[in-house]
């Protein structure tokens, strides 16, 4: 559409470039004679000259410009009218990508400009999903959906299945510019809502959040789901809370060398999604992520994030399991065990990304008072990981999302990006968990020892098609001694924007 445009354009200046030169510069030689119009009837004026656009005024020329012949109009008033033709042309050919004047063209549909609707409404669709914006960008609303497809392919003992993981109608906005608020269901398995909260945003280095929502505490646990190098994430997630319903205060400050969040909640076990609370205490718990090399000249060091996060509240009622990568259970208090009072966790993090590389790593100690019939004790759950990755084809490591260099695309040889992980992590219970009998060692292994390496397929920036192979060892968790260690191939087909 670009080039018919530019086509278009030339060939009208063409055919009219020897009147505007006559125009400009004058007669050299005796002008060409005119067609004499027929005399006028009786009683009525001469006939104008055979054109329809009247000549410039001489008080509107330029100093020194010669005045047109009679019937040739003046270089000026043919720009006006060549412009108003191409408007004409533009308007009338215009396409569902943009305008006839976009360069981009069709070829590339998210940058093209917004389709305006009523009251200065823009309809956008862009690389992070579709969306309608006000004219002025102070209010907005997005829709951005997740599907992951899964596969589970057990390689000993194992159901091998496919199923639905996450499906998310994930709507977003923006109100009068500095109110955000989001909603995240999860249509996949039992319905629920993950995501539920507003969010106050008049500076980034002080922003207030009110709703359900991940707590501030482990690293891989705030990741995005679409967004996580493996398919599920590793053993010490299980000893986070995944989403609880409360207030925070977070920011970050000096253009993002420090980042922050203290929040108040109602307190939930490790790896709940919590929606009630069944006791008046509340839980405290606050990050704090240092990049200190962010504003440097260092840029070998500006990815690099030290971290610590930490958690206190009482918590009482049913103990949750922890499960594999796989997501099977290899931990489960015994019947008639509850948790009876305080319960701590602290969470060391660091991260690193240059170029194509990256690692994160995380250590999570959960301490937490546990009761049974006639007794209680305080136990210690510890859990550790490091997580690798390394795009092929050379992409920007990061934590986010990651746009292709080449978009899958076999008409321009795009292949998309290719990228490699690696795991290593244990998780380690309390060995008074299974001394004062408030598990059943037979069943519940005191030890996970977790690796696993994988592929990601980035197709491009919103499609991406996972392959992980993940190794779970145990120490006890069996009649006989060791449970059987689980090994699992794990396949994700998503999108995700």
């Amino acid at each position: 559409m670009h080039r018919l445009r530019s086509w278009f354009a030339v060939s009208l200046i063409a055919l009219h470039l020897p009147a505007l030169a006559f125009a400009q510069t004058g007669p050299t030689t005796e002008p060409p004679r005119e067609p004499q119009a027929p005399p006028a009837a009786p009683g009525q004026p001469p006939p104008g000259p055979p054109t329809s656009i009247e000549p410039m005024p001489p008080d509107r020329m330029p100093p020194g410009a010669l005045p047109p012949p009679p019937g040739v109009p003046s270089a000026e008033q043919r720009i006006e009218e060549l412009e108003r033709r191409l408007r004409l042309f533009e308007e009338k050919h215009a396409d569902a990508h943009g305008t006839a004047s976009d360069p981009k063209g069709p070829d590339h549909p998210t940058e093209k400009a917004p389709d305006k609707g009523p009251q200065g409404v823009a309809l956008a669709y862009g690389p992070d999903g579709a969306g309608v914006v006000s004219a002025d960008g102070k209010f907005q609303f997005r829709f951005r959906p997740i599907i992951q497809a899964d596969g589970r392919f057990f390689l000993n003992d194992g159901t091998n299945t496919f199923l639905l993981r996450r499906v998310r109608p994930l709507m977003e906005g923006t109100v009068f510019e500095f109110f955000d608020w989001r909603l995240m269901p999860e249509l996949a398995g039992t319905p629920n809502v993950q995501d539920a909260y507003v969010n106050i945003r008049l500076f980034r280095e002080i922003q207030l959040r009110g709703g359900k929502f991940k707590p501030p505490v482990g690293f891989e646990r705030l990741m995005s789901d679409p967004d996580l190098p493996f398919l599920e994430r590793g053993l010490p997630t299980n000893l986070v809370p995944d989403r609880d319903i409360g207030v925070q205060l977070h920011g970050d400050v000096l253009g993002g060398t420090v980042v922050y969040a203290l929040g108040y909640f109602n307190g939930t076990g490790d790896g709940v999604n919590g929606d009630n609370d069944n006791n008046d205490k509340k839980d405290l718990a606050g990050r704090v992520m240092i990049r200190p090399f962010q504003p440097t000249f260092a840029t070998a060091l500006r990815k690099l994030g030290l971290g610590m996060a930490a958690t206190r509240g009482t918590h009482v009622g049913a103990l949750p399991p922890y499960r594999t990568p796989a997501q099977t259970t290899f931990f489960q208090y015994a019947d008639g065990v509850i948790a009876g009072g305080t319960h701590r966790r602290l969470a060391p993090q660091a991260y690193y990304y240059f170029g194509p590389f990256g690692i994160f790593g995380e250590y999570t100690r959960s301490t937490q008072i546990v009761a049974a019939p006639g007794t209680s004790t305080r136990l210690n759950h510890e859990s550790w990981q490091v997580v690798a990755s390394f795009f092929l084809t050379g992409e920007e490591a990061s934590a986010g999302t990651v746009t292709p260099k080449l978009p899958l695309d076999p008409r321009r040889f795009g292949t998309g990006a290719v990228e490699l992980v690696a795991r290593y992590g244990e998780l380690r219970i309390d060995e008074d968990t299974f001394r004062l009998r408030m598990a059943d060692p037979t069943k519940s292994a005191r030890k996970a020892t977790d690796w696993g390496v994988g592929a990601n397929w980035h197709m491009a920036r919103n499609f991406k098609l996972m392959l992980d192979y993940a190794h779970t060892s145990f120490d006890g968790g069996s009649a006989t001694g060791d449970r059987p260690s689980e090994i699992v191939i794990l396949t994700r087909l998503q999108a995700a924007y």
